[in-house]
């Protein structure tokens, strides 16, 4: 994580002097956007924000990298005596995750264009056989349902095998698909918010950690605000957060 100047005159190349200004540059950009939405003063040291930071972001994955960088600072800034002479230099690879730390924090990737694609609808008064088509030949598992344009809920591959499981089991016979509106399957799905509702602005941190915290949720939907009555823009399930590079 850092490389020892050479033995001339501090012993800086102009490559170690750029590393240093990119670093400590870098370093203070992370310090001041924590402070800012942790609403912490001066006091508080880079560590504590880390990991105060970290509390309240289950699913953040640079807790362990900032400990180390605040470590390698306080080397490169404290140790240093006289102008231009450095007792430590960081080296690329730790400069270059900063740096990409710092783009996660102050630059996040927002739900749309991430999320962004055309969501299958389908309303109430469809039926069941025809969902289980689209499940068929298009492999989506979850459905967000409406009645005319007004939100009702949404519709997983999930519920509709609870739904069907029970139905099969208590009655004994397979029930005509054709005959069983969305409607009724939706009513099995009620008993638990398997949703939530996010801006297109949402960062993409933010929709992997409702996911972190919701365990029953299956899906995010997203329209341009938030709002369950406008357009959807999108949708993030569990399988688009596993993969999301």
């Amino acid at each position: 994580m850092i490389t020892k100047p050479g033995p001339n005159d501090g012993g800086l190349s102009k490559g170690q002097l750029d590393l240093i200004e990119q670093f400590v540059s870098d370093y203070n950009a992370v310090d001041r956007y924590l402070r800012k939405v942790l609403g912490c003063d001066s006091h508080v040291t880079f560590t504590h924000l880390v990991n105060m930071y970290a509390c309240s972001h289950p699913t953040w994955r640079d807790t362990d990298l900032l400990k180390v960088v605040a470590e390698v600072r306080n080397a490169v800034v404290h140790g240093k005596t006289e102008p231009y002479h450095y007792v430590a230099v960081p080296t690329p690879s730790l400069v270059q995750r900063l740096r990409a730390c710092r783009e996660r924090l102050t630059s996040p990737a927002r739900a749309i264009p991430v999320f962004q694609r055309k969501v299958e609808r389908v309303s109430t008064q469809d039926d069941l056989a025809k969902v289980l088509k689209i499940i068929k030949h298009r492999d989506y598992s979850q459905f967000p349902v409406y009645e005319a344009e007004k939100f009702r809920g949404l519709l997983t591959e999930n519920g509709i095998t609870r739904w069907l499981a029970h139905h099969v089991t208590t009655e004994l016979s397979l029930v005509e698909l054709g005959e069983v509106s969305v409607q009724e399957v939706l009513r099995s799905e009620e008993k638990r918010k398997n949703y939530d509702f996010v801006a297109r602005e949402a960062r993409v941190d933010e929709v992997v950690e409702l996911f972190a915290l919701e365990k029953l949720l299956e899906a995010v939907l997203i329209t341009a605000s938030g709002k369950e009555s406008e357009a959807l823009l999108g949708i993030a399930t569990r399988w688009d957060i596993i993969h999301l590079k």
